[in-house]
């Protein structure tokens, strides 16, 4: 009997097909396959958070334009200003539904009824993004919520940094693999710290953060599985390096996430 159990305990796929019921504990293999799929949904999670900052308008895939070399304005189409910021309509990008309100602002603090690039010191974004998104063997519906503020814009600068924070809810959050499919429901709250953007080039420049800090902070419910109703918990820390491969820990586990790919990779 002890040796059955400690074969349970040890191997999540044969606890799943023997059908055992233990909400109390979970193996260490365990432990590691929850934190391997937690670094999934991270991952999108971070890679749209760039996706925001770098359009430095709420919207994602890379909505502010071009104007000039190197000068690059907030998409402001279709927005109307009325009580010092500009609230917008809804659009929808890549099956994602975002709302989206900016706020700029002068050296002073003051709102501004226009985009000045000498003049905007800094840009307020509130963003709420929703819907279906898939990726590799992950899949999950999402609404998040970003409230950050781009500073360092006034005068002619070479780099904008941002501050922030956020809240997620991940539902129906599904992992595939080859044996068996896995599934989470995910709330989050993240902080953004000093993050540092390179202010893009008329020629391109993909404009990846050039260093700071993002932290997730997770709570995972199991709804599949032997352990399905138990509750964990996982920090998610991840530091830009100015390349779209980035390294990243959940609990301390180093992982590399592919900011482009939106996907996420053990490390070590």
């Amino acid at each position: 009997m002890l040796r059955t159990r400690l074969m349970v305990a040890g191997l999540f796929v044969v606890a799943a097909a023997c059908n055992s019921k233990d909400t109390t504990t979970t193996s260490a293999g365990d432990q590691a396959v929850i934190t391997a799929d937690v670094a999934v949904a991270a991952a999108d999670g971070m890679a749209e958070d760039v996706d925001v900052m770098t359009g430095m308008d709420g919207g994602i895939g890379n909505s502010a334009f071009l104007v000039g070399p190197g000068d690059f304005r907030p998409g402001l189409s279709g927005c109307t200003f009325a009580g010092g910021m500009f609230t917008c309509p809804s659009t929808t990008r890549n099956g994602l539904v975002v709302t989206r309100t900016i706020t700029l602002l002068d050296a002073g603090g003051v709102a501004e009824s226009a985009y000045d690039a000498l003049l905007t010191a800094s840009i307020h974004v509130v963003a709420n993004i929703s819907g279906d998104v898939t990726h590799g063997p992950w899949s999950a519906t999402v609404l998040r919520h970003r409230d950050f503020t781009i500073s360092g814009l006034a005068g002619t600068e070479t780099t904008r940094t941002v501050n922030g924070s956020g809240t997620e809810t991940v539902t129906r959050s599904r992992v595939t693999h080859n044996d068996g499919t896995r599934t989470y429901d995910i709330t989050g709250a993240s902080t953004v710290t000093n993050v540092v953007l390179p202010v893009r080039t008329a020629d391109g420049g993909n404009g990846w953060p050039l260093s700071g800090t993002i932290t997730r902070t997770f709570t995972v419910t199991l709804t599949s599985g032997p352990n399905a109703g138990r509750t964990e918990t996982r920090t998610v820390v991840i530091t830009f390096n100015g390349t779209s491969s980035v390294t990243g820990t959940v609990n301390g586990t180093p992982f590399t996430i592919d900011l482009a790919g939106h996907t996420a990779l053990p490390r070590g």
